[in-house]
């Protein structure tokens, strides 16, 4: 499904501009996300291969990679050598014309190509400076690369995963990079707001890890209050219960019967268990935490005896919330995902449809990426026609291999 378009004016960013010196997930989808709310993002990628995922991941459209695909549309794309002397004028006259740098190398390392905070910030104090990373900027292991897996085990995240009686599992998207990303687009657009008020530019930053403790920060308090820290509990919560997933005649469903007393009286009454109500060992919820997998057990002896849609709709009668677990297939072609129109087709000129997945929010009714991914070079003559280059200096710098354009310009 194609989403309603905003007109490009009445869009919260319309008229800024986002040099994009990122990679991989985290950085590309904070630049994307910027891009779907109006801003120009010039994506700034190396002349021979440019972004990693080009050549990455297994399905591909029309010859792109589909992973590459997914996570770059709205952007332009600019192709140089950043180790050129050639290309620090160029770099410069973005910078002179952009609100935001965004990049997601390691720390540190930009500083060899004077796009470090302090060279960037000196040089255009105007520009805010968003840096994405692994581990943070500071600290004994600010300098390691940040890959979403690594972070899930180094995070905790993975030791509260899976099964009790199995090994620790990843979570199966890279939920760590894309919070990341979206942190990283609230604290720029604060830094935007604070720059109207100042005039300056600021550095802000978000991490892998930052997000993974903030997935933590309704459990953290708890745990350090009580001196109880979550281990593996599948599907199930540390902090309430019956709170979960539970096995039926035919599938699981998902059943949050624990949200306050009256819900846990009325599951009980639903199953027809008045002697679990009244069992002492789950009077209150502490106390049902405590027996959770005697809780299990019990409840699950009234569930498999029917089906998970006779138990889905019952308990939706009665108030309590209940779902099945969707397939990704099935979330796809769910009628609430194609009525809130969270998937947009984009049909490239001359080269074939892909979906992507629109924002996590939306500006009045509706956000969308309003261009395609781009080819690798696609808009290195058209930026570079912006910056005042002449047309035969783009060819020398092409021809030296300074800049890349895609061949049919």
């Amino acid at each position: 499904m194609v989403s309603p378009t905003t007109p490009p004016g009445e869009l919260p960013l319309s008229g800024l501009r986002v040099l994009d010196v990122t990679r991989y997930v985290a950085g590309s989808y904070t630049t994307m996300l910027l891009a779907a709310l109006g801003a120009d993002v010039i994506k700034v990628e190396d002349v021979r291969e440019g972004d990693p995922y080009r050549a990455q991941g297994t399905a591909r459209v029309d010859g792109d990679s589909a992973l590459f695909l997914g996570l770059n549309a709205g952007k332009r794309s600019l192709s140089i050598d950043l180790a050129r002397p050639e290309t620090r004028e160029i770099l410069d006259g973005l910078l002179a014309q952009s609100d935001f740098l965004v990049e997601n190398a390691r720390p540190g390392s930009l500083a060899k190509f004077n796009l470090d905070y302090e060279s960037v910030h000196s040089r255009f104090p105007r520009v805010i400076y968003v840096s994405i990373s692994g581990y943070g900027a500071v600290g004994p292991q600010s300098t390691k690369g940040g890959f979403d897996l690594i972070l899930q085990a180094e995070s905790g995240v993975m030791s509260v995963t899976g099964e009790p009686d199995g090994p620790p599992t990843k979570v199966g998207t890279p939920l760590l990079d894309i919070g990341a990303g979206v942190s990283a687009v609230t604290a720029a657009l604060a830094a935007l707001y604070q720059r109207e008020r100042t005039g300056q530019g600021c550095h802000v930053s978000s991490s892998l890890l930052q997000f993974a403790l903030a997935t933590f920060a309704s459990t953290v308090t708890t745990s350090l209050a009580s001196g109880d820290f979550p281990t593996r509990l599948g599907s199930h919560s540390p902090t309430f219960a019956p709170y979960g997933a539970f096995q039926t005649a035919d599938d699981y469903i998902v059943l949050a019967g624990a949200g306050n007393d009256r819900l846990w009286v009325k599951l009980c009454e639903a199953l027809n268990r008045a002697d679990v109500l009244d069992d002492p060992r789950f009077s209150s919820n502490a106390d049902r935490v405590r027996h959770r997998q005697a809780l299990t057990e019990l409840l699950e002896d009234s569930l498999v005896a029917q089906s998970a849609s006779h138990w889905i709709s019952l308990f939706e009668r009665e108030g309590i919330p209940v779902a099945r677990v969707r397939s990704l297939q099935e979330v796809l072609e769910w009628d609430q995902v194609v009525a809130m129109g969270l998937l947009e087709e984009i049909s490239p000129e001359g080269r074939e449809p892909y979906t992507v997945v629109d924002p996590p929010f939306t500006v009045n009714g509706s956000l969308n990426y309003r261009i395609p991914a781009p080819r690798l070079g696609e808009h290195t003559r058209e930026v570079l026609r912006e910056l005042q280059i002449a047309r035969d200096h783009v060819d020398a710098l092409a021809q030296a291999g300074v800049v890349r354009v895609e061949s049919h310009e």
